[in-house]
């Protein structure tokens, strides 16, 4: 066998793998771990002089417009958009854009 068949069924020996690893039954047993998801409203710079006058009743302003989509994340990689809703009295995030669960798989892994 030459050195680059060798290779090549080396290749498709580590794909089978990767695609095992990946399948409904492994990915089965991960499916009850425990994800921090958050909600990112936005980021604001701010110089050291300003951070130490916040008070009570400060408002800081993210440099978004009020009706911007946010940033929905798990683990601190983004898997989905939303807008900021009330349910039920609380603060909730509809979802407006979300990732295949293939891509949240990879972008978590």
């Amino acid at each position: 066998m030459t050195d680059k068949a060798k290779e090549v069924e080396q290749q498709s020996s580590e794909n089978q793998i990767a695609a095992k690893e990946h399948s409904p039954s492994n990915l089965e047993s991960l499916m009850h771990i425990p994800l921090e998801v958050s909600v990112e409203l936005g980021r604001v710079k701010l110089p050291l002089h300003s951070v130490v006058r916040i008070a009570r009743g400060t408002v800081l302003q993210m440099g978004k417009e009020a009706d911007s989509q946010v940033d929905i994340m798990a683990n601190g990689s983004i898997f989905a958009r939303g807008e900021v809703v009330k349910a039920n009295g609380k603060l909730g995030v509809r979802i407006t854009n979300i990732v295949t669960p293939e891509e949240r798989v990879r972008a978590l892994s």
